[in-house]
């Protein structure tokens, strides 16, 4: 296994993850990995239907975006956050596809009965394939799957671990909702704007941090996001800058509520 190149945004993460305590460490607060399938479910008198707009099924809006009014022109990210992070887990699956200088791919996901993912991923040292399924996290960088255990006794599977964790930051949806959350205030487009993804073209809000802010020590410059009038995220993009380098970084979000396959590395 080669040594982990990891990029800018992956590795801030590191160094940021590395100066948390366990209770510190950032997870959305509707955590999926402890147990989704009571918050996840929709009431069983709610019968999804397609959405005519982008074809993801319609889930009962979450008492957490009570407090949204995209049309007031500017929303509080305490609000904000908690919000995505509650649609997301009700929606239950999906797929993240990223795309930056340094960080690229895409990520299957579902939630429900715990966060479980299979990624392929470009990044500035190479291809790089991850999975976490039933509490098993492997990752190859091109000389086959290794288990990444930071605890193991094995420097191997300890160095796999290191960087696992980081891109598992990266390949859970949740956890834009937990960055978004720590900018105070964001600007809420006058309408909707149509926006290209890979459903298609939806139409979805823009909202901006009206300040950079930190998150858990990363310093983001910018961030946006791209949610439609029923609170659902459909793309974001946010800029870092750390140790004299920037990096972008977009991720959008498809399929949501369609059935996923997650399979582990082989």
């Amino acid at each position: 296994m080669r040594t982990p190149a990891l990029p800018l945004l992956a590795a801030t993460a590191v160094l940021a993850l590395a100066g948390c305590s366990a209770d510190e460490t950032p997870a959305p607060s509707t955590s999926p990995t402890a147990s989704a399938s009571a918050s996840a479910a929709p009431p069983a008198s709610a019968s999804p239907t397609p959405d005519a707009t982008a074809g993801a099924p319609v889930v009962e809006t979450p008492v957490e975006c009570e407090t949204l009014d995209l049309a007031s022109g500017t929303v509080a990210g305490s609000d904000l956050g908690p919000c995505l992070q509650a649609v997301l887990v009700r929606y239950d699956t999906g797929t993240l596809t990223i795309s930056g200088d340094e960080l690229a791919g895409e990520i299957s996901y579902h939630y429900d009965p715990m966060f479980e993912f299979r990624g392929d991923l470009e990044t500035g040292g190479g291809p790089v394939a991850i999975s976490f399924l039933d509490g098993d996290m492997l990752i190859d960088e091109g000389d086959g799957p290794v288990v990444a255990d930071p605890d193991s006794a094995d420097p191997t599977e300890q160095a796999a671990g290191a960087a696992a964790e980081a891109y598992r930051v990266f390949s859970d949806p949740g956890f834009i909702g937990d960055l978004i959350g720590g900018g105070d205030t964001w600007s809420v487009s006058p309408a909707p704007e149509p926006v290209e993804t890979p459903d298609g073209s939806v139409e979805a809000y823009r909202l901006e941090s009206t300040a950079a802010y930190d998150w858990y020590g990363i310093p983001i410059d910018a961030y946006t996001l791209w949610l439609t009038e029923d609170f659902r995220p459909v793309a974001a993009e946010s800029t870092t800058g750390f140790l004299g380098r920037t990096a972008t970084l977009t991720q959008q979000l498809s399929g949501l509520g369609e059935p996923v396959t997650i399979s582990p590395l082989s």
